[in-house]
């Protein structure tokens, strides 16, 4: 593995100064220097730099070869895979949170995390020589693909289909603060930046362009939350006696012991034990318990029923999808789904008794 360097290395490519933008605008002239100003707070774990943000985690490897990754607590790990000449590279901190791997081909690949957990992978091409694509590979955990978006950027959904993270549309800027051509190409889970120098009409190296990858969040509310007290449970019985044919009247014993366990609902890719802490229902409860009953005098072939007993729940659940762009301290939450009415039962000692 390359080493790499612990000092603090100016970039001196663009000039310093303004606001860096949301993703889909396009930056000043001064975006490089911008961005290193605001990265997240990091330090050296062997070679590598880990940058903790919020709730977010990221892995920046000195070595260009091995992938960059975000992760959340309970969320899928994001992996950005660099591109890379396969020839010899120098690789520097440069900023807090922040990466250079120079290439042997003119250009160089800077990835930073900002200081609100968005991971920026700044591709700078130093002359007119230099490359004009740049491919990286986006996975989510160990699987998934890239979708792209109307607005020019890109879902990554892992095995399951669902969103793990996105990538801002594309932007690239001259030295001059001019924008150049630029847009993604995908394909299954290779994002190529081609930045269209030729289309532009003047181009003052270097050129710096970026995706913009941030992870996406997910919560989940639970609403009409109604409770049924001492309810009794149908679906969970726990003994039965019947009056023996033959008699024209008589009576019925019932005798077990019995376990009953809480149940609850969750879809939309809630867990249960974060609803039943939300309702107040816990997961794995179990009670235990005994029936012993006779029933009254009755008519030969009548039977009785012992059922569990406790509390119902009916509520239902909202899924929110939070996604943040530069700027951004917090996630902006979209409502994608709600639920049909589920329910729960928190089951207590004893029972009710019917035909």
């Amino acid at each position: 593995m390359k080493r790499l360097l612990t000092g603090v290395v100016a970039v001196a490519l663009i000039a310093i100064g303004g606001v860096t933008p949301a993703f889909a605008e396009a930056p000043e002239p001064d975006v490089l220097e911008q961005i290193l100003d605001d990265t997240a707070p990091a330090r050296l774990e062997g070679d590598d730099v880990v940058a903790r943000t919020g709730d977010v985690t990221a892995v920046l490897p000195a070595d260009v070869e091995q992938p960059v990754t975000l992760s959340t607590p309970g969320g899928q790990e994001v992996s950005v895979t660099l591109p890379s000449d396969g020839g010899t590279t120098a690789t520097k901190r440069v900023g807090d949170g922040a990466v250079e791997h120079e290439l042997g081909d003119g250009s160089s690949i800077i990835p930073a995390v900002r200081s609100n957990g968005v991971l920026q992978v700044m591709s700078v091409t130093s002359d007119a020589a230099a490359p004009t694509t740049f491919t990286y590979e986006v996975a989510a955990g160990d699987g998934g693909s890239l979708v792209a978006q109307p607005d020019g950027g890109a879902s990554v959904l892992d095995r399951d289909g669902q969103e793990a993270a996105t990538v801002a549309p594309p932007w690239a800027l001259d030295a001059d603060g001019r924008s150049v051509p630029t847009h993604y190409e995908i394909d299954g889970d290779r994002l190529t930046q081609v930045i269209d120098t030729a289309a532009a009409a003047k181009v003052t190296y270097p050129v710096v362009a970026d995706p913009g990858v941030s992870v996406t969040y997910y919560r989940y509310d639970v609403i009409d939350v109604r409770r049924t007290m001492n309810w009794t449970n149908r679906g969970v019985q726990l003994a039965i006696c019947k009056v023996h044919n033959g008699a024209a009247r008589g009576k019925c014993t019932m005798s077990a012991s019995y376990e009953v366990e809480s149940a609850i609902d969750a879809t939309l890719g809630a867990s249960k034990s974060g609803i039943g802490a939300t309702i107040g229902v816990h997961e794995s409860r179990t009670v235990k318990g005994s029936v012993s009953w006779t029933s009254p005098s009755a008519p030969a072939g009548s039977s009785y029923k012992a059922w569990a007993v406790g509390t119902l729940v009916t509520y239902k659940i909202q899924k929110w999808v939070g996604r943040k762009t530069l700027g951004m301290r917090y996630p902006v939450w979209t409502l994608e789904a709600t639920s049909r009415t589920l329910s729960a039962f928190d089951p207590r000692v004893g029972f009710a008794v019917g035909q």
